[in-house]
């Protein structure tokens, strides 16, 4: 929808003229929105004016956006368009309030400091940190927010708390000797940040402690360096003790104390050697320094005693000099006794030079009086020559006196006044050198290259009429170049200008992508450089020029924002994906909830901020799944299965449904199942510890008519020990033998001497009872193998009698069964069989034929069930290791994309394996704290969300459970 400026833009486009009408529409439509735009600027800076800064740019940024508006409203027309309003007599709008944008654009920028730290101080908080951590963070909030007198009081407030901590602090510190917490008191209350001034016994004390703490601390560094700076002085490695040595002067630097006598001195011997050697190493430099200083005295051709005093600085050192130099030395020392022979000889001749100097003088003092008047009228004129500054004239005469009268023009005075015209003359000929040259430079054919820089640097020089006169004529052709320059670079730059608002307008309309906003970036440094291009524009191009400035650098930044609340966006993403834990991810979400990346909709914080603990239950799922995954490892105990069922039950009432619950099915009736058990075990064994046959032998009668020649008769085994004489005679011996199922017995009449009595069933009643303590561990947590192989131990019995056998293999699979519905579920054809053949082994006690061979039947089906069966129970609790092994795994987590599609963001590479994915919320049905719902599924790779978008909220954590 076109804004009121596209409409008033295009009616100034009309190739058919400007309506009236249009026009005072429009006039009264911006005119309404400019005021609706600086009323809501002024609210916001009589807010900013109050300290409540923050409120006032909430005010601003209040949909819509105030700056947003006013940016909006700036159009480069704007000076056109008043023209013809005016032309019109249409009322001009009022004008946007510039300057109270740019106090509030300074008021954001001064509110991003102060941001992050309102975040840190709240995390703090939330956190429950430590006063002394907080109290840090509120002394620069207060020092970064001055003028809100709020913060000050708050940090007097939390400083007298401090303090009281820090007293009890002190105490219990000095009660345990803890140097080094007593040490970081001393800090805190030495920091010199305190509003309200420590009192001086807390100072006193923390002090003396921490300068203990520093003693320790120094002499604990220092006694690690002493034996290694020892060992590379014993090693004369001297690089290594020096290295050793600055680590040795950092720590006395950093701790300031006194370093302990006895370290000091262990490490003497190796400090004096380096010392030694940084000496001799001076001493060298200075020597060499000396020698080069002799060289370069002798170089120069230096008085002799420079020469003397450079050769005994070089030879101070006990080191001989090189041997050309000492030669050159002692060749310059002779000179002066060669010069002072010559001398004696002049002397002589200088004598009688002077008596004959003397007569001729007597004549020539009557001559000489006569000539210092003509001397000094000659000084006079030279002296009246300067004074009247005619240099040249003055040079004249001195060049006539010269040559005239040599010694009249070697006078000081006339030496003097001829030096004195001799540099003016000089200075002239420069300053004159130097117009020249200038004027030469400034000069040119072109208007356009002459150099007025150098017109003042000319005026300056100029010292005659016509040397000015052409100075001015520079200046003026200069300044009739510059008159026409400017007209014709107004007249480009406002071209350029209108030029660079339709590429403005044209790159405006392709959208925000990044290419489009660097080539409005460039557009804007054109715009920006125009100046400089057109340094003679007009005020009115200059104006045209910033309004479009304005308007394109507004528009960029717009666009700037929006791109940063882009990046803002995939930076959260990637701080949120880069998460080490769930507790680090909510704290995030809770950071960004006050950044600006809050304003894409990403994520909504105010519906997952506080959900933290329903994915910390996760977290418990995957705990207790760990502990199961252990306890099944070896096996699961009665004791342990009563633990997971309440553990079980726990998990469900905190999260339901659960698809880790749901993945293992009866998992509390196997629990109840093997807790269960130790009665199933006790009622069984004892039972058949109870029973008669546990004290019954076998009495086996020869019997010609029986298919195996013996008769098996069950007797008990005391009336077997208490008869034993009567029943090794020979002749008709009566014996007990057990005659029905509860043990009575019958008195029979057999030959004797009788045969030796078989220890069965009672041997192997009592090794299938005993089993039961021996194979304690075996029977809790591996009930149905334990009990398979009590059976294999059973059938393999050579002694006892085939019926019992079954008898026994009936009990101990009716108890194993009882124990465990899997083994039930496999061995049906065994225990039908068994079940049927009851009355037979009700007729145990029967005298039979010998026979310890199972029954053919029994002997089959148990041959064909149990071995599959011990193959398939090794492990009965499988599926449940194999589920306790996998975990709801934190995948990644759900966003909402700029068009409001619910997206979702994978934490690393994608899992390998299949799973279903979920997220954890509040329960809304039963009595459980959290739901873990089903929101997608992964499948080969590729993730896919459910339509139903019921709990596919943004923000939430995405969990994958394998399939």
């Amino acid at each position: 929808m076109p804004t009121t400026v596209d409409k008033i833009r295009r009616a100034l486009e009309k190739r058919d003229g400007i309506n009236e009408d249009e026009m005072r529409v429009l006039a009264d439509s911006f005119r309404t929105k400019v005021q609706e735009v600086n009323q809501r600027l002024d609210d916001a800076v009589m807010l900013l004016r109050k300290g409540l800064r923050s409120e006032a740019i909430q005010r601003v940024e209040m949909t819509p956006n105030a700056l947003d508006a006013a940016a909006e409203l700036e159009f480069p027309e704007w000076d056109e368009w008043n023209e013809i309003l005016q032309f019109m007599g249409i009322p001009l709008p009022p004008k946007l309030n510039q300057d109270y944008v740019a106090q509030i654009n300074e008021a954001i920028i001064e509110s991003l400091p102060l941001d992050a730290l309102l975040r840190r101080h709240r995390r703090l908080a939330i956190a429950k940190a430590p006063l002394a951590v907080r109290l840090r963070t509120l002394r620069q909030i207060a020092r970064v927010d001055s003028a809100n007198s709020v913060w000050q009081d708050d940090v007097e407030e939390w400083e007298k708390v401090r303090l009281s901590q820090i007293d009890h602090e002190l105490k219990h510190a000095l009660e345990q000797e803890d140097s080094r917490y007593l040490y970081q008191l001393n800090q805190e209350l030495t920091s010199g940040n305190w509003r309200v001034a420590p009192s001086s016994r807390l100072i006193d004390q923390c002090s003396f402690a921490a300068e203990a703490h520093v003693r320790q601390s120094q002499e604990t560094e220092l006694a690690v360096l002493a034996p290694q700076i020892n060992a590379a002085f014993e090693n004369r490695d001297e690089s290594l003790a020096r290295t050793l040595r600055s680590q040795w002067q950092s720590v006395r630097a950093k701790y300031k104390v006194s370093v302990p006598g006895h370290l000091e001195s262990s490490v003497a011997a190796a400090m004096q050697w380096l010392e030694d050697l940084d000496r001799q190493a001076v001493m060298e430099s200075e020597r060499q320094m000396a020698v080069a200083n002799l060289e370069s005295t002798l170089a120069s051709a230096s008085p002799i005693e420079d020469v003397k005093k450079a050769y005994d600085q070089a030879s101070r050192f006990g080191e001989p000099l090189p041997e050309d130099l000492t030669q050159r030395v002692e060749a310059l020392a002779k000179q002066p006794a060669k010069q002072a022979q010559r001398k004696m000889i002049l002397i002589g001749a200088g004598l009688a030079a002077v008596v004959l100097v003397g007569i001729v003088g007597v004549g020539m003092f009557i001559a000489s009086s006569g000539k210092k008047t003509a001397q000094q009228e000659s000084v006079d004129q030279m002296t009246r020559f300067v004074e009247a500054e005619q240099y040249d004239a003055a040079m004249d005469f001195y060049n006539s006196v010269l040559a005239s009268d040599p010694d009249l023009a070697r006078l000081p005075t006339m030496v003097a006044m001829q030096a004195t015209a001799k540099k003016a003359i000089e200075k002239e000929a420069s300053r004159q050198e130097l117009f020249d040259k200038l004027i030469a430079q400034a000069s040119n054919d072109d208007p356009a290259l002459i150099d007025e820089i150098l017109l003042p640097q000319l005026d300056e020089l100029a010292a005659t009429p016509g040397e000015q006169a052409r100075v001015d004529d520079l200046r003026k052709r200069k300044a009739a170049y510059r008159a026409g320059e400017a007209m014709r670079q107004s007249d480009e730059m406002i071209g350029k200008v209108a030029e660079l608002q339709r590429q403005f307008a044209e790159l405006s309309s392709r959208g925000d992508s990044t290419a489009n906003r660097q080539a409005i970036g460039q557009l804007l440094s054109s715009i920006v450089r125009l100046p400089n291009q057109f340094p003679l524009g007009s005020d009115q191009a200059r104006a045209k020029q910033e309004t479009l400035r304005s308007q394109v650098d507004s528009t960029l930044k717009r666009m700037k924002d929006e791109s940063m609340v882009s990046q803002q966006r995939d930076a959260a993403i990637d701080s949120l994906l880069n998460s080490r834990s769930l507790e680090v991810y909510s704290d995030r979400l809770r950071d960004y909830s006050t950044q600006s990346v809050s304003r894409t909709n990403f994520i909504e914080f105010r519906t997952v901020i506080d959900e933290e603990d329903h994915w910390l239950n996760v977290e418990r799922t995957n705990a207790w799944l760990d502990n199961l995954e252990s306890k099944l490892k070896n096996g699961v105990t009665s004791t342990e299965a009563a633990a997971l069922i309440e553990s079980a039950e726990r998990i469900q009432s905190i999260a339901s449904p659960n698809p880790v619950l749901q993945a293992m099915p009866r998992f509390a009736q196997v629990m109840k199942e093997i807790v269960g058990r130790r009665v199933i075990l006790d009622g069984a064994f004892g039972l058949i510890a109870k029973h008669p046959l546990s004290r019954l032998g076998t009495l086996r009668i020869p019997d010609s008519e029986s298919p195996t020649g013996t008769t098996s008769h069950l007797i008990y085994k005391t009336f077997a020990e208490q008869n034993a004489d009567r029943m090794a005679r020979a002749g008709s011996i009566g014996v007990d033998v057990v005659s029905d199922p509860l043990g009575g017995v019958r008195n029979r009449a057999f030959q004797g001497p009788l045969p030796k009595l078989v220890d069965e069933p009672s041997q192997s009643v009592s090794q299938v009872v005993a089993q039961k303590s021996k194979q304690a561990i075996g029977f809790d947590t591996k009930w149905e193998l334990t009990f398979l192989l009590q059976v294999s131990e059973v059938m393999k019995r050579p002694e006892l009698d085939g019926v019992i056998k079954e008898w026994l293999i009936y009990y101990l699979l009716d108890a194993a069964t009882r124990g465990s519905q899997q083994l039930k579920e496999m061995i049906p054809l065994t225990m039908r069989t068994l079940v049927r053949r009851s009355t037979v082994r009700e007729q145990w006690y029967q005298s039979r034929p010998t026979d310890p061979e199972l029954n053919a039947e029994v002997k089959r089906v148990i041959a064909t069930e149990l071995p599959i069966a011990y193959r398939r129970l090794a492990n009965p609790l499988s599926d449940y290791e194999n589920v306790a092994a996998e975990r709801l795994k934190w995948v990644g987590f759900l966003t909402k994309s700029s068009g409001g599609q619910i997206e979702y963001h994978l934490r690393g590479s994608t899992p390998e394996y299949d799973g279903t994915l979920y997220v954890a919320a509040a329960s809304r049905e039963g009595d459980a704290e959290t739901s873990i719902f089903p929101v997608g599924k992964l499948q080969q790779g590729h993730v896919q969300l459910t339509p139903n978008p019921v709990h596919q909220v943004p923000g939430r954590p995405l969990f994958l459970f394998p399939n």
